[in-house]
């Protein structure tokens, strides 16, 4: 929108009357506010493993938790100026526990996960339940649920932490709690990390078995809208690509699935979803784009993913960014070996907002609605 000369002048002469009652002329700032298509604040960017983990260990060599509370890096994306986020919702950090640790029990209103990259013994106790991890595990940690996390094995452990806090944050809505007690009323005593409540691989045992669930005992666990499986098993999830790996697939993802809430169906928390997919050996996804904000963690093989027009080549534990309403597609250049990725996104904020949209850009430039918006677009 251009304006008049006189148009302009009118409002220059009242600019600092409207300053001084804290008001702006929507006018001025039209342009900002109202604009055809979503325009990214994060950048595609990707930090390779190899790079990553020197620094973990450069930074907390001797470092005890005593003195930092987490040994954490935070992934600083280039578009925020040096602020700790992945994406305008997505907060992405890796983390490293060695022999012996126990960090302190604690929970806040931010929505956390854990995937494990190396080691073993490492665990999270989420609400009285030991979750130890392999590799490729993920473990959720749903805000305002009480954890603490700990490393039982040899060596040190490593794993990629993702948080909904950036989303968090902006709403001014972050707290966390650390003054955890346990014990009957009147004899509450303080506690650093929770007693273990839960037998040995409850989550499986309990809520595990595909397309069967439980009708007794604590279908809810906590409160709020989460899963109440809080470990979800990369042998299971490798297990079911594997099965699967003779279907069509997405022609944007390849063989992709959802960790979901298996009372529900729904995804595990109400702000992310947390995806697992297959790329079979040679196989290219099409071009297309979402607002949805993604990050990713290659768990195993290689692979490329293109981004508005850049190629990122990623190699096992490599992590990468795809902002929203960028185009984007990936490709496993390898004849023999297949590729995974765990990824984690904002989508089912956009579905609950109603505001999300997919397009795919064919080979000669045009956009193909793969899901309009809005939705009575369907019906013209």
């Amino acid at each position: 929108m251009t304006l008049s000369p006189a148009t302009r002048a009118r409002l220059d002469a009242v600019k600092d009357g409207l300053k001084a009652a804290n008001l702006v002329d929507f006018a001025l700032v039209q342009n900002e506010l109202e604009v055809a298509e979503p325009r990214p604040k994060a950048v595609p960017c990707l930090w390779k493993w190899q790079d990553l983990k020197p620094w973990l260990g450069k930074t907390y060599a001797g470092m005890s938790l005593a003195e930092v509370h987490r040994r954490t890096l935070a992934l600083a994306n280039p578009g925020f100026g040096g602020r700790p986020v992945a994406t305008t919702t997505l907060f992405m950090s890796i983390s490293m526990y060695f022999p012996g640790d126990e960090a302190g029990v604690h929970r806040h209103t931010a929505n956390a996960s854990r995937f494990l990259l190396e080691g073993s013994g490492g665990f999270t106790n989420v609400a009285g339940e030991k979750l130890v991890m392999g590799r490729g595990d993920l473990v959720i940690t749903p805000n305002g649920q009480w954890h603490d996390h700990g490393n039982d094995g040899a060596t040190p452990i490593v794993w990629v932490n993702v948080l909904d806090v950036a989303l968090v944050d902006h709403l001014n809505a972050v707290m966390t709690e650390w003054d955890y007690r346990e014990g009957p009323p009147g004899a509450r005593v303080d506690r650093r990390t929770q007693s273990v409540l839960a037998p040995a691989d409850h989550s499986a045992h309990m809520f595990a078995a595909g397309g069967v669930v439980p009708r007794f005992g604590p279908e809810t666990r906590g409160h709020g809208h989460h899963s109440p499986m809080f470990i979800y098993r990369w042998a299971k999830t490798r297990e079911t690509l594997n099965l699967l790996r003779g279907e069509a697939g997405s022609p944007y993802d390849g063989i992709v699935v959802e960790y979901t809430d298996p009372l529900s169906g729904q995804s595990v928390v109400p702000t992310m979803s947390f995806r697992a997919q297959l790329l079979r050996p040679g196989e290219e996804t099409r071009l297309h784009r979402h607002p949805t904000n993604t990050v990713y963690c290659a768990i195993e093989g290689s692979g490329t993913t293109e981004i508005d027009g850049r190629a990122f080549a990623w190699d096992e534990n490599d992590l990468f960014v795809v902002p929203g309403w960028t185009w984007h597609r990936h490709l496993n250049k390898s004849d023999r070996r297949d590729a995974c990725l765990y990824s984690v996104s904002d989508l089912p904020l956009h579905q609950k907002l109603g505001i999300y949209r997919e397009q795919e850009r064919k080979a000669d430039g045009t956009i193909f609605e793969v899901v309009p918006w809005p939705r009575w677009r369907e019906q013209e």
